[in-house]
């Protein structure tokens, strides 16, 4: 079901018709080869188009398989790759731009006519107050309460509950899962390129997978992938007033407190605890076995097993000591 609710790219396209459109030059000498999808550098293969704009991921340019690479001028004559290397002054932008060739804003969602009918369990149930889009996938002993919005491109596990006012699009969602009211799953990720004129926005192609024996609480947001998926793995458990924004994974058995918020493409490890009111910036990795306390800013990536608190985050027995210090200062 997953790929049945994945929209497809259109294309192929020849690269020098995505140059063109995507005000690039072409770097080296190669004759003209067709571009059939734009995806990330980890998961590029021949006759992809990928791109680099975040220095955190150059070391992913030597292993890329992509047949074309969007890079910025000023590196591009430094880089260790055989693909073809497209020369851009607005890196974002132009990948913006190639998204849009191959996922057209208003063919972003899979259209009614092209899409599989919804198939619903004889054995669910489901309010007659809510409203099901196409291309829905309900399975049985799953349970929506009514004002909910589900799809399109919608696949819900055995014994869900969902509580009411849920919208629920672009999403995968296990066995045995919670979803309280509220809550917005598969929305557009926040992606807008620079421009000279202002913004332009960047489709949002990915999907929201959740596993099994997941709880959500009210009033979240969970974004769908930008390229990747946007995954919540098996029971985790989620408080009220979260937003995961786009690309983000959240390991298994991972709790999250209230008001937390965790920037995009930022990979959460196993039986991680967070508290409430944390901000995790986006493109970190956090790993297995933290503990990061209340209202903690988080900037940089986490080791296993480790405890952080304050802002910017360090180890808790760091916090812990400078919380005596200061305060020692104060009374004098």
């Amino acid at each position: 079901m997953i790929i049945d609710i994945i929209p497809k790219p259109k294309g192929p396209f020849s690269l020098q018709e995505i140059s063109k459109e995507t005000n690039c030059d072409v770097s080296n000498e190669k004759k003209d080869i067709s571009i059939y999808n734009i995806t990330s550098l980890n998961a590029a293969k021949k006759g992809d188009l990928s791109f680099l704009d975040n220095m955190k991921y150059l070391n992913q340019i030597e292993n890329c398989k992509a047949s074309a690479i969007i890079v910025s001028s000023k590196i591009s004559d430094k880089l260790n790759t055989d693909a073809v290397i497209l020369r851009s002054e607005n890196v974002y932008a132009s990948y913006a731009k190639a998204l849009k060739k191959f996922y057209p804003l208003k063919n972003n969602n899979i259209d009614k006519d092209n899409c599989n009918s919804n198939t619903i369990d004889k054995n669910s149930k489901i309010s007659l107050k809510t409203f099901l889009e196409s291309n829905v996938h309900i399975n049985s002993g799953t349970k929506i309460m009514g004002f909910c919005n589900i799809g399109p491109n919608v696949a819900i596990g055995k014994n869900c509950y969902i509580s009411s006012n849920v919208s629920i699009s672009n999403t995968v969602i296990g066995d045995n899962c919670i979803i309280n009211s509220g809550t917005v799953i598969g929305g557009d990720g926040f992606g807008f390129a620079p421009i000279n004129e202002g913004f332009i926005k960047i489709p949002q192609i990915g999907i929201v997978k959740i596993g099994n024996d997941v709880e959500i609480g009210s009033n979240c947001t969970i974004d769908r992938g930008s390229l990747n998926h946007t995954e919540i793995k098996n029971g985790v458990k989620i408080d009220n007033l979260v937003h995961l924004a786009h690309n983000v994974i959240i390991g298994e058995n991972t709790v999250i407190a209230g008001q937390t918020g965790i920037a995009g493409s930022t990979i959460v490890g196993k039986n991680v605890m967070i508290g409430g009111q944390v901000g995790i910036s986006g493109h970190l990795i956090i790993g297995n076995n933290v503990k990061i306390g209340a209202q903690a800013g988080v900037t940089k990536n986490i080791e296993d097993n480790s405890s952080v608190s304050g802002t910017p985050a360090v180890k808790l027995s760091t916090y812990l000591k400078k919380t005596i210090l200061l305060n020692k200062m104060v009374r004098k």
